[in-house]
């Protein structure tokens, strides 16, 4: 399985490396005018970029306060998608009475919902021009939906909180990682990724030890939910203080 979902990506990773170019004036499918509007348009928004965050280097992608609050609530995002992700089959086969073929079909419904509930919400937070209040809005949702499976007793009324749990957590995403690029660009943007990732993907270890660690000393699942809810609803509270960007102006592209 492995081999078969890795296999793809190396192929293209091998076919990026060879034809997509590091700049617009490299891209031979471009006219010289588009190259021209191109590099204007990215001049100016680095300029404005740094007009707000300071000159794009790499210590700033590295040590910007501001970076450093996107990589913990990174920490904690990831934290409560991935106990989700890992353990959904589990939690579900709890309810009782579901075979495995049952169990399976019920555990895509809420990726579906979060699949249409994501992109909305991420298109909703572009035409706004709001990351901070769409991210502290849809972790507060996932929390919400965490803790009611949790202390739900019906488990038709449990299995939909976790829906809504995967609707919230779902939709941060798209918000979320245009947060970086809002911020920084250049080689910042590189480092700042870097360490959001790094940072990030220590919670995709958290979050489903911590799940299985509470389900183990306390015979449920509802003991790993609550703390699953309390990572998401810290997520909140650190989107929360976010200080707000201000808008981009939107691209025109002329007629002529």
């Amino acid at each position: 399985m492995f081999v078969i979902e890795g296999v793809p990506s190396i192929i293209m990773g091998v076919v990026v490396l060879r034809y997509l170019t590091d700049r617009p004036a490299q891209a031979n499918w471009l006219t010289d005018d588009e190259k021209a509007w191109l590099n204007h348009i990215l001049t100016a928004e680095r300029a404005a970029k740094e007009e707000t965050s300071g000159r794009m280097t790499l210590k700033l992608g590295l040590i910007s306060p501001r970076v450093l609050l996107i990589a913990l609530l990174c920490f904690f995002l990831v934290s409560g998608n991935f106990g989700v992700v890992f353990w959904l089959p589990q939690i579900i086969k709890g309810f009782g009475g579901l075979t495995n073929m049952q169990v399976g079909l019920l555990a895509t419904v809420p990726y579906i919902l979060a699949a249409f509930a994501m992109v909305w919400w991420g298109h909703h937070s572009d035409r706004t021009g709001d990351r901070k209040w769409h991210l502290a809005i849809a972790a507060l949702i996932g929390a919400a939906g965490l803790a009611g499976s949790a202390l739900l007793t019906s488990s038709p009324a449990s299995f939909a909180a976790l829906c809504i749990a995967a609707i919230g957590i779902w939709s941060m995403f798209g918000v979320f990682w245009a947060l970086p690029t809002d911020l920084l660009s250049g080689i910042a943007a590189a480092g700042g990724f870097a360490l959001i990732n790094s940072i990030g993907n220590l919670g995709g270890f958290a979050g489903p030890f911590l799940v299985g660690f509470v389900r183990e000393r306390t015979g449920t699942f509802s003991g790993s939910l609550l703390v699953l809810a309390t990572f998401v609803l810290v997520s909140a509270l650190l989107a929360a203080l976010l200080r707000s960007q201000p808008r981009m102006q939107p691209i025109v592209v002329s007629a002529n």
